[in-house]
């Protein structure tokens, strides 16, 4: 780029800078910015060095982006400690400084010169301001064709800075655009090959002749920590699990994924549920390093007669529906799997009648939160599947589902809701 010159008035030729500022406001990325301004700016400001220093996030130090004379721009080849020398002085305080003889200043931080072996004789630092936010500071070091900078110099550096704050503004709110919608791109995925673990298509009555199987999850954010699952573990024999991971987001999600993996490699003909849940907290415990834990509830359910078995892992009781009476819940019992090695789990046996229903679910029902912060609560949960003996497993399932969304209206969803019913045919 040509140098500075002075128009036929004798007044500073501002035509080179603006053409860098519009060269700099078109760059998408932030070395290609850095490299422009660098290799650009230094001859434009006729002067030996330029250097953009812009703050390490984690330390603080002020990573230096350099360029000297005809050599290549060098990005990130030097650091200065936080608020040393005239850069940082000129960062901390939010203005331009102009040290005409840096070795009689005592916020000249000489090291650089050491370091590098350069001599600074002069130098111009402005900070980048973006409104009240210094972002970083551009230096001009060692003017040339004149023995000092000036004030018209510094008047032009301060106007420059400006132009360079906005780009990186703009560059870095592109940039955590892009990273956000990469991140929920990934999100989106990992919720859709999580939704795949779920079955889908439950038993039909060729497949469970006495029984009904139905189930529901719904997250609060894009992966779950909650599970259920069903499979067959021999002909006439069905296993069934609802889980419910600590914690939220991707490690929750993970931790789930594991848990059903080793469920369905455990589950296996001749098992009793107390037998599947002592060998998965085995498991667990051995590779836990993020220290969660998942509460459970795991039964085994024959599909003619409605007879079932279920472990209890520290899970919500779930809630007995009889064909004629109140609907009850079922005694707690167990501790989380995850945890302890030497975990003690509950189990219970169950003779489902004509028409009786077995409703488990994850906290994240009774937990459900309105406006006013008030829980759903047990009771309300037990008024929601009151009189829902004619319904079927579906039914009974989404009745509850529309009582709770009834109740949270307009609040933010706070936990994953998760049901699964097991319903003893009527006829």
């Amino acid at each position: 780029m040509a140098d500075r010159s002075k128009n036929r008035e004798g007044e500073m030729d501002y035509g080179p800078l603006f053409r860098l500022a519009g060269e700099i406001g078109r760059e998408a990325d932030l070395g290609g910015l850095l490299l422009k301004i660098l290799g650009k700016s230094r001859p434009w400001m006729r002067a030996e060095a330029c250097s953009i220093f812009l703050p390490d996030a984690d330390s603080g130090e002020m990573v230096i982006h350099s360029a000297h004379g005809d050599s290549a721009p060098q990005l990130g080849t030097l650091r200065v400690p936080k608020g040393q020398g005239i850069v940082g002085t000129a960062m901390t305080e939010k203005k331009t400084i102009r040290v005409n003889d840096p070795a009689k200043d005592p916020r000249f931080y000489n090291k650089a010169d050491e370091k590098t072996g350069w001599k600074t004789k002069a130098l111009l630092a402005a900070p980048l301001l973006d409104g009240g936010e210094c972002v970083g500071v551009i230096e001009f070091l060692n003017p040339i064709g004149r023995s000092v900078f000036t004030e018209q110099d510094e008047q032009m550096v301060e106007y420059f800075a400006g132009l360079v704050a906005a780009a990186l503004v703009r560059i870095r709110a592109h940039e955590a655009a892009l990273e956000r919608a990469q991140v929920q791109r990934d999100l989106d995925l990992a919720r859709e090959l999580q939704g795949g673990l779920l079955p889908k298509v439950f038993p039909t009555r060729e497949e469970a002749p006495g029984i009904e199987i139905f189930a529901r999850l719904d997250p609060a954010k894009e992966v779950s920590g909650d599970l259920y699952d069903f499979f067959p573990v021999e002909p006439g024999k069905i296993c069934f699990v609802v889980g419910d991971v600590s914690g939220k987001g991707i490690a929750a999600g993970i931790f789930m994924a594991v848990t059903r993996t080793l469920i369905r490699a455990t589950a296996v003909p001749g098992r009793s549920p107390l037998e599947i849940l002592t060998r998965v907290n085995d498991q667990l415990t051995k590779e836990n390093q993020a220290n969660l834990f998942v509460t459970m509830i795991l039964g085994i359910v024959d599909t003619r007669t409605g007879r079932m078995v279920y472990g209890q892992g520290g899970h919500n009781p779930p809630i007995r529906i009889p064909a004629k009476g109140e609907p009850e819940y079922e005694p707690p019992g167990g501790m989380p799997l995850g945890v302890f090695e030497d975990a003690k789990f509950g189990e219970r046996e169950l003779n489902l009648q004509m028409g009786e229903s077995l409703l488990v679910y994850t906290d994240g029902v009774t937990e459900a939160m309105n406006e006013a912060k008030d829980l759903f609560g047990e009771e309300r949960l037990q008024q929601a599947v009151k009189g829902g003996a004619a319904l079927s497993a579906e039914k009974l399932t989404e009745r509850v589902v529309e009582q709770v969304e009834d109740f949270v209206r307009e609040a933010e969803r706070s936990d994953d809701i998760t049901l699964l019913v097991v319903k003893r045919r009527p006829d």
